[in-house]
């Protein structure tokens, strides 16, 4: 494949070397120029879908998006309180101990995960937005 270059495996390896964003549109463009090569049948029968995984898995694989990185355990307290579950129940699972703090520290504790939820649902999904894919 022409992007399995020496060039490309160094830019992608450990070099100390600043890369310049020349080299990284080059760099691109060979990549481009292979999955066109490679999947040119699929490219043919649906460019935009192509497009459009190749893009979301490029998302995935790059580093995060600007912000706080996901909590797993904002991720999966999310994930319980959709199936059903009380905060409260969320939070007797999370925390170790959890009835066996004082009333202001449950309240803590409770404000704190209700407050993550209602952002989390508030924010607006931003892997689709044009400015994130540029």
């Amino acid at each position: 494949m022409e992007y399995k270059t020496a060039k490309f495996r160094w830019l992608l390896g450990k070099g100390r070397r600043a890369v310049s964003a020349q080299d990284v549109e080059d760099t691109v463009s060979q990549f481009a120029k292979g999955l066109k090569s490679r999947f040119q049948d699929r490219l043919a029968r649906d460019p935009a879908g192509f497009k459009k995984q190749v893009l979301r898995v490029i998302r995935q694989a790059l580093p995060p998006r600007r912000g706080r990185p996901n909590d797993p355990r904002l991720d999966a307290a999310v994930q319980m309180v959709e199936q059903g579950k009380t905060v409260k129940d969320v939070l007797r699972l999370q925390i170790l101990g959890y009835d066996n703090l004082d009333t202001y520290g449950r309240y803590l504790a409770e404000k704190g995960l209700r407050a993550a939820i209602s952002r989390r649902r508030r924010r607006p999904d931003r892997d689709d937005s044009p400015r994130n894919i540029g």
